[in-house]
């Protein structure tokens, strides 16, 4: 019986030292995967969860002596989709391709790639957007822009100059004034739900 207790306690302790060795191992794995390595995955886990998008900064009204507005901004939109967000892929294509008038066929290859946004169309109406939004979808990103508007139907509109689809001026007056304006580009953080692809 004593000889039977003794193998029992030999067992218990070989056991429990082995069962310390790993705790003490796993201590010192986590110690260094979070205090040894924890910036280096801190900064993965951020770049796979945050996307950060520019916003453009809106453009001045442009007025005459007599302070009539020759140049203004009119509300815009920019319609685009997040795959990994879309819950309804068909109520997305259809309503995106009835209220942008885009075939099916083009709105369908742009939701189903995987991208983390894609972009649809810009400079949608005031009008169109607001409706896009009203249906609540999820995955479809409806931001805010603005396009310029003159009320003197394009006069000057020549004369003043006009920028590209970057914002930066490319002819007219207005590279000349620009010394005289400041523009302060925002920005906002997109979080994302994300998946990792093999």
């Amino acid at each position: 019986m004593i000889l039977n207790n003794t193998r029992y306690r030999r067992k218990i302790c070989v056991f429990c030292s082995i069962l310390t060795a790993v705790l003490i191992a796993l201590c010192f794995r986590l110690f260094y995967l979070m205090i040894v390595k924890g910036d280096y995955y801190s900064k993965k886990a951020s770049a796979l969860q945050e996307r950060e998008r520019d916003i453009a900064g809106i453009r001045g009204d442009i007025v005459d002596r007599n302070e009539r507005i020759i140049a203004t901004n009119e509300t815009a939109y920019n319609i685009s989709v997040i795959h990994n967000q879309i819950t309804d892929k068909e109520a997305v294509i259809s309503v995106l391709s009835s209220e942008l008038s885009i075939d099916e066929k083009t709105i369908r290859s742009k939701v189903d790639k995987v991208t983390s946004i894609e972009k649809i169309k810009n400079n949608v109406s005031k009008k169109t957007g607001d409706k896009i939004l009203s249906y609540g979808l999820a995955g479809v990103k409806v931001d805010e822009s603005s396009v310029r508007y003159y009320p003197l139907n394009e006069l000057f509109s020549k004369v003043i100059g006009f920028a590209g689809a970057d914002g930066r001026v490319l002819l007219g007056l207005r590279p000349h004034m620009m010394k005289f304006c400041v523009v302060h580009p925002g920005g906002y953080t997109l979080y994302v739900m994300a998946e990792v692809w093999r």
